[in-house]
Protein backbone atom coordinates (compact mmCIF):
# COMPACT_ATOMS: atom_id res chain seq x y z
CA UNK A 1 0.00 0.00 0.00
CA UNK A 2 3.04 2.22 0.00
CA UNK A 3 4.79 3.19 -3.18
CA UNK A 4 7.62 5.56 -3.93
CA UNK A 5 8.60 7.05 -7.27
CA UNK A 6 12.11 6.57 -8.61
CA UNK A 7 14.22 9.71 -8.73
CA UNK A 8 17.03 10.63 -11.05
CA UNK A 9 18.77 13.28 -9.01
CA UNK A 10 21.86 13.54 -11.14
CA UNK A 11 19.91 14.50 -14.25
CA UNK A 12 18.56 17.59 -12.51
CA UNK A 13 21.59 18.76 -10.58
CA UNK A 14 23.06 22.18 -11.00
CA UNK A 15 26.39 23.70 -9.96
CA UNK A 16 27.52 22.59 -6.52
CA UNK A 17 25.17 19.58 -6.59
CA UNK A 18 22.03 21.63 -5.88
CA UNK A 19 18.82 20.81 -7.74
CA UNK A 20 18.01 23.49 -10.32
CA UNK A 21 15.99 26.29 -8.73
CA UNK A 22 16.37 25.24 -5.10
CA UNK A 23 17.63 27.63 -2.43
CA UNK A 24 19.90 25.98 0.15
CA UNK A 25 18.36 26.29 3.62
CA UNK A 26 14.94 27.39 2.31
CA UNK A 27 11.88 25.22 1.75
CA UNK A 28 9.11 26.53 -0.49
CA UNK A 29 5.91 24.48 -0.54
CA UNK A 30 2.43 25.26 -1.81
CA UNK A 31 -1.25 24.43 -1.60
CA UNK A 32 -4.56 26.05 -2.51
CA UNK A 33 -5.67 26.71 1.08
CA UNK A 34 -5.11 29.86 3.12
CA UNK A 35 -5.68 29.88 6.89
CA UNK A 36 -8.44 32.14 8.16
CA UNK A 37 -6.34 33.09 11.20
CA UNK A 38 -2.91 32.40 12.66
CA UNK A 39 -4.51 31.85 16.07
CA UNK A 40 -4.96 28.05 16.45
CA UNK A 41 -8.05 28.51 18.62
CA UNK A 42 -10.03 30.34 15.94
CA UNK A 43 -9.95 28.00 12.94
CA UNK A 44 -10.12 24.35 11.91
CA UNK A 45 -8.47 23.94 8.52
CA UNK A 46 -5.80 21.31 7.89
CA UNK A 47 -3.49 24.01 6.51
CA UNK A 48 -3.70 25.73 9.87
CA UNK A 49 -2.76 22.57 11.74
CA UNK A 50 0.22 22.12 9.43
CA UNK A 51 1.41 25.63 10.25
CA UNK A 52 0.80 25.07 13.96
CA UNK A 53 3.20 22.14 13.84
CA UNK A 54 5.91 24.50 12.58
CA UNK A 55 5.22 27.50 14.81
CA UNK A 56 3.74 26.16 18.03
CA UNK A 57 4.43 23.62 20.75
CA UNK A 58 2.38 20.58 21.77
CA UNK A 59 2.78 18.23 24.70
CA UNK A 60 3.22 15.40 22.16
CA UNK A 61 3.47 14.96 18.42
CA UNK A 62 2.44 11.90 16.43
CA UNK A 63 5.27 10.44 14.38
CA UNK A 64 5.25 8.51 11.10
CA UNK A 65 4.27 5.34 13.00
CA UNK A 66 1.43 7.05 14.92
CA UNK A 67 3.43 6.92 18.14
CA UNK A 68 3.51 9.80 20.60
CA UNK A 69 6.77 11.79 20.56
CA UNK A 70 7.27 13.72 23.84
CA UNK A 71 7.63 17.43 23.19
CA UNK A 72 6.71 19.86 25.94
CA UNK A 73 5.64 16.96 28.16
CA UNK A 74 8.25 14.39 29.23
CA UNK A 75 6.12 11.25 29.10
CA UNK A 76 2.63 10.01 28.23
CA UNK A 77 0.52 9.72 31.40
CA UNK A 78 -0.55 6.18 32.35
CA UNK A 79 -1.93 4.43 35.41
CA UNK A 80 1.46 2.76 35.83
CA UNK A 81 3.52 5.98 36.00
CA UNK A 82 0.94 7.81 38.09
CA UNK A 83 -0.01 10.19 35.30
CA UNK A 84 -3.59 8.90 35.44
CA UNK A 85 -5.09 8.85 38.93
CA UNK A 86 -6.64 5.67 40.30
CA UNK A 87 -10.15 7.00 39.70
CA UNK A 88 -9.20 8.11 36.17
CA UNK A 89 -10.28 11.70 36.81
CA UNK A 90 -6.92 13.49 37.13
CA UNK A 91 -4.33 13.57 34.33
CA UNK A 92 -0.88 14.84 35.30
CA UNK A 93 1.85 15.97 32.90
CA UNK A 94 5.44 16.72 33.84
CA UNK A 95 6.83 19.43 31.58
CA UNK A 96 10.20 20.02 29.99
CA UNK A 97 12.55 22.51 31.67
CA UNK A 98 14.40 25.25 29.79
CA UNK A 99 11.87 25.78 26.98
CA UNK A 100 11.50 29.40 25.82
CA UNK A 101 8.88 31.24 23.85
CA UNK A 102 10.11 32.70 20.59
CA UNK A 103 10.31 36.13 22.26
CA UNK A 104 12.63 34.73 24.96
CA UNK A 105 10.12 34.42 27.81
CA UNK A 106 10.19 31.13 29.76
CA UNK A 107 7.54 28.47 29.13
CA UNK A 108 5.89 27.16 32.31
CA UNK A 109 2.84 25.22 33.41
CA UNK A 110 1.06 28.57 33.80
CA UNK A 111 0.89 28.77 29.99
CA UNK A 112 -0.94 25.44 29.83
CA UNK A 113 -3.38 26.51 32.55
CA UNK A 114 -4.03 29.84 30.77
CA UNK A 115 -4.61 28.12 27.40
CA UNK A 116 -7.03 25.66 29.00
CA UNK A 117 -9.06 28.56 30.41
CA UNK A 118 -8.93 30.35 27.03
CA UNK A 119 -10.30 27.24 25.31
CA UNK A 120 -13.14 27.06 27.83
CA UNK A 121 -13.85 30.80 27.70
CA UNK A 122 -17.22 31.17 25.98
CA UNK A 123 -16.20 34.64 24.78
CA UNK A 124 -13.59 33.09 22.47
CA UNK A 125 -14.87 32.02 19.04
CA UNK A 126 -13.71 28.41 19.13
CA UNK A 127 -15.24 25.93 16.70
CA UNK A 128 -14.80 22.95 19.01
CA UNK A 129 -14.31 22.34 22.72
CA UNK A 130 -14.67 18.61 22.28
CA UNK A 131 -12.85 16.85 25.13
CA UNK A 132 -12.07 20.09 26.90
CA UNK A 133 -15.73 20.28 27.90
CA UNK A 134 -15.17 17.14 29.98
CA UNK A 135 -13.05 19.12 32.44
CA UNK A 136 -14.36 20.28 35.81
CA UNK A 137 -15.65 23.80 35.15
CA UNK A 138 -14.64 25.28 38.49
CA UNK A 139 -11.07 23.96 38.32
CA UNK A 140 -10.23 22.53 34.87
CA UNK A 141 -6.45 22.66 35.31
CA UNK A 142 -3.90 23.73 37.89
CA UNK A 143 -0.14 23.98 38.23
CA UNK A 144 1.31 22.75 41.55
CA UNK A 145 4.69 24.00 40.29
CA UNK A 146 6.20 25.55 37.16
CA UNK A 147 6.74 22.19 35.48
CA UNK A 148 3.66 20.20 36.45
CA UNK A 149 0.10 20.62 35.18
CA UNK A 150 -2.96 18.63 36.23
CA UNK A 151 -6.26 18.33 34.38
CA UNK A 152 -9.39 17.52 36.38
CA UNK A 153 -12.12 15.55 34.61
CA UNK A 154 -15.82 15.38 35.43
CA UNK A 155 -15.81 11.75 34.29
CA UNK A 156 -13.43 9.33 32.61
CA UNK A 157 -12.64 10.60 29.12
CA UNK A 158 -10.79 8.01 27.05
CA UNK A 159 -9.00 10.28 24.51
CA UNK A 160 -7.76 12.65 27.24
CA UNK A 161 -4.11 11.95 26.45
CA UNK A 162 -4.54 12.91 22.79
CA UNK A 163 -6.78 15.89 23.57
CA UNK A 164 -4.84 18.00 26.04
CA UNK A 165 -2.25 19.79 23.89
CA UNK A 166 -1.35 16.66 21.92
CA UNK A 167 -1.20 17.02 18.15
CA UNK A 168 -4.49 15.21 17.57
CA UNK A 169 -6.35 17.51 19.97
CA UNK A 170 -6.32 20.56 17.69
CA UNK A 171 -4.81 23.12 20.03
CA UNK A 172 -1.20 23.89 21.02
CA UNK A 173 -0.12 25.85 24.10
CA UNK A 174 -0.43 29.64 23.86
CA UNK A 175 1.66 32.31 25.69
CA UNK A 176 0.00 33.58 28.88
CA UNK A 177 2.42 36.49 29.17
CA UNK A 178 1.14 37.91 25.86
CA UNK A 179 -2.53 36.94 25.89
CA UNK A 180 -3.82 36.78 29.48
CA UNK A 181 -4.55 40.52 29.46
CA UNK A 182 -7.32 40.17 26.85
CA UNK A 183 -10.93 39.36 27.80
CA UNK A 184 -11.21 37.42 24.56
CA UNK A 185 -8.86 36.45 21.72
CA UNK A 186 -11.11 37.10 18.75
CA UNK A 187 -9.58 40.33 17.45
CA UNK A 188 -6.06 40.82 18.72
CA UNK A 189 -2.67 41.41 17.02
CA UNK A 190 -1.61 37.85 17.88
CA UNK A 191 -4.09 36.48 15.34
CA UNK A 192 -1.90 37.73 12.49
CA UNK A 193 1.48 37.70 14.29
CA UNK A 194 1.70 34.59 16.50
CA UNK A 195 4.47 33.74 18.94
CA UNK A 196 5.01 30.05 19.64
CA UNK A 197 7.36 27.41 20.98
CA UNK A 198 8.01 25.57 17.73
CA UNK A 199 11.09 25.28 15.53
CA UNK A 200 10.01 28.14 13.24
CA UNK A 201 8.79 31.61 14.11
CA UNK A 202 6.33 33.71 12.18
CA UNK A 203 7.80 36.19 9.72
CA UNK A 204 5.26 37.58 7.29
CA UNK A 205 1.75 36.90 5.94
CA UNK A 206 0.96 38.35 2.53
CA UNK A 207 -2.71 37.50 2.17
CA UNK A 208 -3.54 35.50 -0.93
CA UNK A 209 0.13 34.97 -1.70
CA UNK A 210 2.40 33.47 1.01
CA UNK A 211 3.31 32.97 4.64
CA UNK A 212 6.99 33.21 5.58
CA UNK A 213 8.58 31.52 8.60
CA UNK A 214 12.11 31.82 9.97
CA UNK A 215 14.24 29.45 12.03
CA UNK A 216 13.73 29.85 15.77
CA UNK A 217 17.19 30.21 17.37
CA UNK A 218 15.64 29.60 20.82
CA UNK A 219 14.03 26.26 19.95
CA UNK A 220 14.57 23.79 22.79
CA UNK A 221 16.11 21.13 20.55
CA UNK A 222 18.44 23.74 19.07
CA UNK A 223 17.92 25.77 15.90
CA UNK A 224 16.26 23.79 13.09
CA UNK A 225 18.38 22.84 10.11
CA UNK A 226 16.28 24.90 7.69
CA UNK A 227 16.71 28.67 7.84
CA UNK A 228 13.41 29.55 6.24
CA UNK A 229 10.07 28.11 5.13
CA UNK A 230 7.78 29.81 2.62
CA UNK A 231 4.23 28.52 2.32
CA UNK A 232 2.81 29.69 -1.01
CA UNK A 233 -0.94 30.09 -1.43
CA UNK A 234 -1.79 29.18 -5.02
CA UNK A 235 -5.29 29.39 -6.47
CA UNK A 236 -5.38 26.09 -8.37
CA UNK A 237 -3.81 22.66 -8.35
CA UNK A 238 -2.77 23.00 -11.98
CA UNK A 239 -0.79 26.14 -11.19
CA UNK A 240 1.01 24.35 -8.34
CA UNK A 241 1.94 21.58 -10.79
CA UNK A 242 3.41 24.16 -13.16
CA UNK A 243 5.38 25.80 -10.34
CA UNK A 244 6.92 22.44 -9.45
CA UNK A 245 7.96 21.96 -13.08
CA UNK A 246 9.50 25.43 -13.19
CA UNK A 247 11.15 25.01 -9.75
CA UNK A 248 9.32 27.95 -8.22
CA UNK A 249 8.45 25.62 -5.34
CA UNK A 250 10.17 22.59 -3.83
CA UNK A 251 7.34 20.50 -2.43
CA UNK A 252 3.65 19.66 -2.57
CA UNK A 253 2.55 17.83 0.56
CA UNK A 254 -1.07 17.15 -0.43
CA UNK A 255 -0.93 16.60 -4.17
CA UNK A 256 -4.37 15.58 -5.53
CA UNK A 257 -4.77 12.06 -6.86
CA UNK A 258 -6.72 13.06 -9.96
CA UNK A 259 -3.52 14.58 -11.43
CA UNK A 260 -1.48 11.47 -10.63
CA UNK A 261 -0.50 10.62 -14.27
CA UNK A 262 0.96 14.12 -14.61
CA UNK A 263 3.44 13.56 -11.79
CA UNK A 264 5.64 11.11 -13.68
CA UNK A 265 7.40 13.91 -15.63
CA UNK A 266 8.27 15.46 -12.25
CA UNK A 267 9.78 12.15 -11.14
CA UNK A 268 11.73 12.08 -14.42
CA UNK A 269 13.02 15.57 -13.54
CA UNK A 270 14.33 14.22 -10.24
CA UNK A 271 11.48 14.88 -7.81
CA UNK A 272 10.73 12.25 -5.17
CA UNK A 273 7.12 11.02 -5.03
CA UNK A 274 5.76 9.09 -2.05
CA UNK A 275 2.31 7.54 -1.63
CA UNK A 276 1.45 6.95 2.01
CA UNK A 277 -1.81 5.61 3.46
CA UNK A 278 -3.29 8.08 5.91
CA UNK A 279 -6.16 8.83 8.27
CA UNK A 280 -7.79 11.18 5.76
CA UNK A 281 -11.15 10.30 4.24
CA UNK A 282 -13.02 12.06 1.46
CA UNK A 283 -16.80 12.16 1.70
CA UNK A 284 -20.05 13.81 0.65
CA UNK A 285 -22.24 15.09 3.48
CA UNK A 286 -26.01 15.31 2.93
CA UNK A 287 -26.95 18.29 5.07
CA UNK A 288 -29.64 17.31 7.58
CA UNK A 289 -30.83 20.91 7.76
CA UNK A 290 -32.30 20.24 4.32
CA UNK A 291 -35.68 18.45 4.45
CA UNK A 292 -34.88 16.77 1.13
CA UNK A 293 -32.31 14.52 2.85
CA UNK A 294 -34.34 13.61 5.94
CA UNK A 295 -35.72 10.47 4.28
CA UNK A 296 -33.21 7.62 4.61
CA UNK A 297 -34.49 6.13 1.34
CA UNK A 298 -33.45 9.26 -0.54
CA UNK A 299 -30.01 9.21 1.09
CA UNK A 300 -29.54 5.52 0.32
CA UNK A 301 -30.71 6.07 -3.26
CA UNK A 302 -28.06 8.76 -3.72
CA UNK A 303 -25.46 6.41 -2.22
CA UNK A 304 -26.41 3.54 -4.57
CA UNK A 305 -26.35 5.88 -7.59
CA UNK A 306 -22.68 6.84 -7.10
CA UNK A 307 -20.20 4.44 -8.69
CA UNK A 308 -17.35 4.57 -6.19
CA UNK A 309 -15.17 2.17 -8.19
CA UNK A 310 -15.47 4.49 -11.18
CA UNK A 311 -14.53 7.47 -9.02
CA UNK A 312 -11.50 5.63 -7.64
CA UNK A 313 -10.35 4.68 -11.12
CA UNK A 314 -11.31 7.73 -13.20
CA UNK A 315 -10.65 10.45 -10.63
CA UNK A 316 -7.92 9.04 -8.37
CA UNK A 317 -6.30 6.61 -10.84
CA UNK A 318 -6.73 3.87 -8.21
CA UNK A 319 -4.45 5.74 -5.81
CA UNK A 320 -7.08 5.96 -3.08
CA UNK A 321 -8.54 3.12 -0.98
CA UNK A 322 -12.25 2.24 -1.06
CA UNK A 323 -13.99 2.89 2.25
CA UNK A 324 -17.48 2.52 3.69
CA UNK A 325 -17.28 4.22 7.08
CA UNK A 326 -15.18 6.80 8.91
CA UNK A 327 -12.45 4.64 10.49
CA UNK A 328 -9.34 3.72 8.54
CA UNK A 329 -7.98 0.20 8.23
CA UNK A 330 -4.94 1.65 10.03
CA UNK A 331 -7.02 2.19 13.17
CA UNK A 332 -7.34 -0.31 16.01
CA UNK A 333 -11.05 0.55 16.02
CA UNK A 334 -11.68 -0.40 12.37
CA UNK A 335 -14.89 -2.40 11.81
CA UNK A 336 -14.94 -4.20 8.41
CA UNK A 337 -18.48 -5.57 8.68
CA UNK A 338 -20.59 -2.56 7.74
CA UNK A 339 -23.23 -2.23 5.02
CA UNK A 340 -21.86 -1.56 1.52
CA UNK A 341 -23.76 0.66 -0.89
CA UNK A 342 -22.13 -0.57 -4.08
CA UNK A 343 -23.20 0.88 -7.42
CA UNK A 344 -26.78 -0.14 -8.19
CA UNK A 345 -28.81 2.45 -10.15
CA UNK A 346 -31.82 0.12 -10.34
CA UNK A 347 -31.91 -0.12 -6.55
CA UNK A 348 -31.54 3.67 -6.40
CA UNK A 349 -34.60 4.22 -8.61
CA UNK A 350 -36.56 1.64 -6.61
CA UNK A 351 -35.86 3.44 -3.34
CA UNK A 352 -36.85 6.79 -4.82
CA UNK A 353 -40.13 5.28 -6.04
CA UNK A 354 -40.79 3.85 -2.56
CA UNK A 355 -40.19 7.33 -1.14
CA UNK A 356 -42.87 8.74 -3.48
CA UNK A 357 -40.68 10.26 -6.17
CA UNK A 358 -41.79 9.91 -9.81
CA UNK A 359 -40.12 10.97 -13.10
CA UNK A 360 -41.29 14.33 -14.43
CA UNK A 361 -41.52 15.34 -18.12
CA UNK A 362 -37.79 16.11 -18.21
CA UNK A 363 -36.83 12.86 -16.47
CA UNK A 364 -36.08 14.54 -13.13
CA UNK A 365 -37.89 13.01 -10.16
CA UNK A 366 -40.77 15.00 -8.68
CA UNK A 367 -42.89 14.80 -5.54
CA UNK A 368 -45.69 17.16 -4.52
CA UNK A 369 -44.57 19.61 -7.17
CA UNK A 370 -40.95 19.65 -5.97
CA UNK A 371 -38.05 18.50 -8.14
CA UNK A 372 -35.40 16.21 -6.67
CA UNK A 373 -32.66 18.81 -7.18
CA UNK A 374 -29.81 20.11 -5.04
CA UNK A 375 -26.34 21.66 -5.15
CA UNK A 376 -23.08 19.85 -4.42
CA UNK A 377 -20.38 22.15 -3.05
CA UNK A 378 -16.67 21.96 -2.41
CA UNK A 379 -13.52 24.05 -2.61
CA UNK A 380 -13.01 26.11 -5.77
CA UNK A 381 -9.77 25.23 -7.55
CA UNK A 382 -9.59 21.73 -6.06
CA UNK A 383 -9.13 19.54 -9.12
CA UNK A 384 -10.05 16.29 -7.36
CA UNK A 385 -13.25 17.89 -6.09
CA UNK A 386 -14.19 19.25 -9.50
CA UNK A 387 -13.64 15.88 -11.19
CA UNK A 388 -15.60 14.06 -8.48
CA UNK A 389 -18.49 16.51 -8.61
CA UNK A 390 -18.76 16.20 -12.40
CA UNK A 391 -19.07 12.39 -12.29
CA UNK A 392 -21.51 12.46 -9.36
CA UNK A 393 -23.59 15.00 -11.27
CA UNK A 394 -23.81 12.67 -14.31
CA UNK A 395 -24.54 9.55 -12.29
CA UNK A 396 -27.32 11.13 -10.26
CA UNK A 397 -28.90 12.57 -13.40
CA UNK A 398 -29.10 8.99 -14.71
CA UNK A 399 -31.48 8.09 -11.84
CA UNK A 400 -33.48 11.32 -12.11
CA UNK A 401 -31.69 13.55 -9.63
CA UNK A 402 -30.67 17.05 -10.76
CA UNK A 403 -27.38 18.21 -9.29
CA UNK A 404 -25.78 21.62 -9.75
CA UNK A 405 -22.18 22.41 -8.77
CA UNK A 406 -21.58 25.41 -6.52
CA UNK A 407 -18.06 25.74 -5.13
CA UNK A 408 -16.52 28.32 -2.78
CA UNK A 409 -13.05 29.71 -1.97
CA UNK A 410 -11.31 27.74 0.78
CA UNK A 411 -11.57 30.47 3.40
CA UNK A 412 -15.32 30.89 2.75
CA UNK A 413 -16.07 27.15 2.71
CA UNK A 414 -14.12 26.28 5.85
CA UNK A 415 -14.52 29.50 7.80
CA UNK A 416 -15.73 29.55 11.40
CA UNK A 417 -19.38 29.70 12.39
CA UNK A 418 -18.90 33.24 13.70
CA UNK A 419 -17.43 34.30 10.37
CA UNK A 420 -20.21 32.72 8.31
CA UNK A 421 -18.40 29.60 7.08
CA UNK A 422 -20.46 27.66 4.54
CA UNK A 423 -20.03 24.27 6.22
CA UNK A 424 -20.33 25.45 9.80
CA UNK A 425 -23.47 27.44 9.03
CA UNK A 426 -24.99 24.59 7.04
CA UNK A 427 -25.37 26.88 4.02
CA UNK A 428 -25.00 24.04 1.51
CA UNK A 429 -26.99 21.04 0.30
CA UNK A 430 -24.38 18.34 -0.28
CA UNK A 431 -20.76 19.05 0.68
CA UNK A 432 -17.64 17.33 -0.66
CA UNK A 433 -14.50 17.59 1.46
CA UNK A 434 -11.96 15.52 3.38
CA UNK A 435 -11.48 15.07 7.11
CA UNK A 436 -8.01 14.65 8.58
CA UNK A 437 -8.41 12.34 11.57
CA UNK A 438 -6.09 11.86 14.50
CA UNK A 439 -4.76 8.58 15.85
CA UNK A 440 -7.59 8.20 18.36
CA UNK A 441 -10.88 7.03 16.78
CA UNK A 442 -12.93 9.58 18.75
CA UNK A 443 -15.34 11.17 16.25
CA UNK A 444 -17.72 12.78 18.72
CA UNK A 445 -16.75 16.30 17.68
CA UNK A 446 -18.07 15.78 14.15
CA UNK A 447 -20.98 13.34 14.48
CA UNK A 448 -22.49 13.85 17.94
CA UNK A 449 -25.83 15.67 18.38
CA UNK A 450 -24.29 17.94 21.00
CA UNK A 451 -21.65 19.23 18.58
CA UNK A 452 -23.93 20.75 15.96
CA UNK A 453 -22.61 24.29 15.21
CA UNK A 454 -21.99 26.63 16.88
CA UNK A 455 -21.35 24.10 19.66
CA UNK A 456 -18.95 22.02 17.55
CA UNK A 457 -17.97 20.68 14.14
CA UNK A 458 -20.98 18.51 13.24
CA UNK A 459 -21.49 20.45 10.01
CA UNK A 460 -23.81 17.73 8.62
CA UNK A 461 -26.26 18.86 11.35
CA UNK A 462 -26.86 15.19 12.05
CA UNK A 463 -28.37 13.84 15.28
CA UNK A 464 -28.49 10.05 15.65
CA UNK A 465 -29.25 8.66 19.13
CA UNK A 466 -27.60 5.30 18.38
CA UNK A 467 -24.36 7.09 17.53
CA UNK A 468 -24.63 9.51 20.43
CA UNK A 469 -25.12 6.74 23.01
CA UNK A 470 -22.24 4.73 21.56
CA UNK A 471 -20.00 7.81 21.59
CA UNK A 472 -20.66 8.20 25.30
CA UNK A 473 -19.84 4.54 25.88
CA UNK A 474 -16.65 4.69 23.83
CA UNK A 475 -15.36 7.62 25.84
CA UNK A 476 -16.19 6.17 29.26
CA UNK A 477 -13.27 3.73 29.54
CA UNK A 478 -9.51 3.78 29.00
CA UNK A 479 -9.76 0.06 28.01
CA UNK A 480 -9.23 -0.24 24.26
CA UNK A 481 -11.25 -3.47 24.02
CA UNK A 482 -14.27 -1.81 25.62
CA UNK A 483 -13.97 1.18 23.32
CA UNK A 484 -13.66 -0.97 20.19
CA UNK A 485 -17.12 -2.52 20.79
CA UNK A 486 -18.70 0.91 20.83
CA UNK A 487 -16.85 2.11 17.74
CA UNK A 488 -18.13 -0.98 15.93
CA UNK A 489 -21.69 0.18 16.69
CA UNK A 490 -20.89 3.71 15.49
CA UNK A 491 -19.35 2.58 12.21
CA UNK A 492 -22.27 0.27 11.40
CA UNK A 493 -24.87 2.96 12.07
CA UNK A 494 -22.75 5.56 10.28
CA UNK A 495 -22.57 3.43 7.12
CA UNK A 496 -26.24 2.43 7.23
CA UNK A 497 -27.68 5.94 7.53
CA UNK A 498 -25.88 7.40 4.46
CA UNK A 499 -25.84 10.93 5.86
CA UNK A 500 -22.10 10.97 5.23
CA UNK A 501 -21.17 9.06 2.08
CA UNK A 502 -17.53 8.01 2.43
CA UNK A 503 -15.87 7.66 -0.96
CA UNK A 504 -12.33 6.69 -0.03
CA UNK A 505 -9.49 6.88 2.45
CA UNK A 506 -6.52 8.67 1.00
CA UNK A 507 -3.09 7.54 0.19
CA UNK A 508 -1.53 10.96 0.48
CA UNK A 509 0.79 11.99 -2.33
CA UNK A 510 3.95 13.87 -1.38
CA UNK A 511 6.15 15.36 -4.10
CA UNK A 512 9.46 16.81 -2.93
CA UNK A 513 12.73 18.09 -4.32
CA UNK A 514 15.59 15.54 -4.38
CA UNK A 515 17.56 18.00 -2.25
CA UNK A 516 14.92 18.08 0.49
CA UNK A 517 15.82 15.60 3.25
CA UNK A 518 14.46 14.43 6.61
CA UNK A 519 10.79 14.49 5.62
CA UNK A 520 8.88 11.53 7.12
CA UNK A 521 5.19 11.55 6.16
CA UNK A 522 2.80 10.70 8.98
CA UNK A 523 -0.60 9.03 8.53
CA UNK A 524 -2.44 11.07 11.19
CA UNK A 525 -3.05 14.82 11.69
CA UNK A 526 0.05 16.35 10.03
CA UNK A 527 3.30 15.31 8.38
CA UNK A 528 5.08 18.38 9.79
CA UNK A 529 5.82 16.59 13.06
CA UNK A 530 9.66 16.58 12.67
CA UNK A 531 10.34 19.80 10.78
CA UNK A 532 13.39 20.60 12.93
CA UNK A 533 15.16 17.75 11.11
CA UNK A 534 14.35 18.92 7.58
CA UNK A 535 17.19 20.12 5.34
CA UNK A 536 17.40 21.67 1.88
CA UNK A 537 20.71 21.43 0.05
Amino acid sequence: MVATGCSKVSENAGPGGHAVGTIPGTLRYADISEPTSMNPLLRLEAVGTDLDMLIHGFFFNLDDKMQFVPELALEVPTYANGGISKDGLTITYHLRHGVKWQDGSPFTAADAVFTTKAILNDANNLQSRNGWDQLVKSNPADAPDDYTVRFHLQRIYAPAISTFFAEGGLYPVLPAHLLAKYPDLNRIPYNTHPVGLGPFKFGKWVHGDRIELEANPLYWRGPPKLKRIIYKIVASDNTILIQLKTHEIDAWFRAPSNLYPQYQPLVDQGYVMQLKPGMVYSHIDLNQKKALFNDIRVRQAINYAIDKKKLLHDVTHDVQIRAYSDQSQLSWAYEPNVVHYDYDPAKSRQLLAEAGWKPGPDGIMEKNGQKLAFNVSGVAGNSTGLATEAIVQQELKAVGVQVSIKNFPTEVYFNSYQQGGILQHGDYDAGFFAWVAGADPDDKSIYDCRNIPPAGQNSAYWCDKTIQDAEDGALSSYDQNVRKKYYSIIQKEFALQSVVIVLWFQRQIFITSPNFHGFKPAPATSSNWNSWEWTME
